[in-house]
Order: C-alpha cells, then structure tokens, then sequence
C-alpha cells in the first residue's frame, strides 16, 4: 500500500522537527512507496481545518495538528492508515 503523508504548516521549528521525524520513521518502516511532502500553502491549512500548524495528514486522513514530535504517536498516526482497508476492500464478495 502506498503511503501520502502530508507536512501542513509554513515551515516552522515544529513543521520541521514533524518532517525529520516522518522521514525517518519511514525509512524505519521501509515504506519506499510512501510520498512524503511538506505543504505550506494556507489553502491547505484552511482545507483541513488546521488551526495549530504542524498537521500530519495521511492518506488524506488528519491526523494530529500542533505541537507534535512524539515520535511513537506519528509511528501509530502512520500504521493506523496502513492498516486501514482500501476503498476497494470494503467490496463484498462478488457473485458469479
């Protein structure tokens, strides 16, 4: 499963330290196929409803806002997604 995790906010200490940790924890989990991006437009604050900038946000999912560099709450933020079930998945069986 492919991973897109979002770094909300305009690039304070916090916005960073949040993407030093998301780097690295992906590289931890071995998620080569996870996209990672720092967005900092306000557009953005304003489309999730962040108020308190840094906001992870994964698979389009909010995740956490604020001041947020507990490194095993962003480790969960980012299993719990893996471990949701695809759209796809939420298909019954088909019958032929």
């Amino acid at each position: 499963m492919s991973l897109q995790i979002r770094i909300i906010g305009k690039g304070c200490f916090f916005c960073r330290q949040l993407r030093k940790i998301v780097d690295s924890l992906v590289a931890e989990m071995n998620l080569p196929d996870a996209k990672v991006e720092q967005v900092e437009e306000m557009d953005a604050l304003l489309d999730y409803g962040v108020v308190n900038p840094p906001a992870l946000v994964v698979n389009g999912t909010l995740k956490m806002m604020g001041r947020v560099l507990v490194r095993t709450r962003v480790r969960q933020a980012i299993e719990e997604e893996l471990a949701a079930p695809s759209p796809s998945s939420d298909a019954g069986p088909e019958d032929d």
